[in-house]
């Protein structure tokens, strides 16, 4: 009788553990799913600053030549606020080759860099665009 009692006890402490374990496994997998969700949240505040940017070209102001670009939207920092997620935006603009290249820069081309960063699920800064690989856009000055 004894052995059959610590054969059920063990038993419960070997289910127990696995449950355990499988709850921290999908905790770590929630963590991944959110982060991911933030980071495309992140890309599409990154695409909505680049569609202003295209409409401002075609004539809605306040961009009203190319050149404006480079004075209204560079050096920009701001903050901005999706669901309750603070996300910290920079902004920086510069003339550039049509590759994009800035040591070659031309005044026919500028380039758009949106470099931003918020707080992870975890608590980590989750960096979406960064300073070596940021959301990039290049503008062409097309003459109207």
């Amino acid at each position: 009788m004894n052995i059959q009692m610590l054969l059920v006890l063990l038993a419960l402490a070997i289910f127990s553990t696995m449950l355990l374990n499988t709850y921290s496994i999908v905790l770590d997998q929630s963590g991944l799913v959110y982060d991911n969700i933030l980071f495309l949240q992140g890309q599409k505040i990154a695409d909505q600053y680049f569609q202003r940017i295209e409409a401002e070209l075609l004539g809605d102001p306040p961009i009203f030549s190319f050149s404006a670009i480079n004075s209204i939207y560079s050096n920009i920092n701001e903050t901005i606020t999706v669901n309750n997620v603070i996300y910290n935006v920079q902004i920086i603009t510069t003339y550039c080759d049509s590759l994009g290249n800035v040591p070659y820069a031309d005044t026919l081309f500028q380039k758009v860099d949106i470099q931003m960063n918020c707080l992870s699920t975890s608590l980590d800064t989750l960096h979406i665009g960064t300073l070596t690989s940021p959301f990039s856009k290049v503008f062409i000055y097309r003459g109207f």
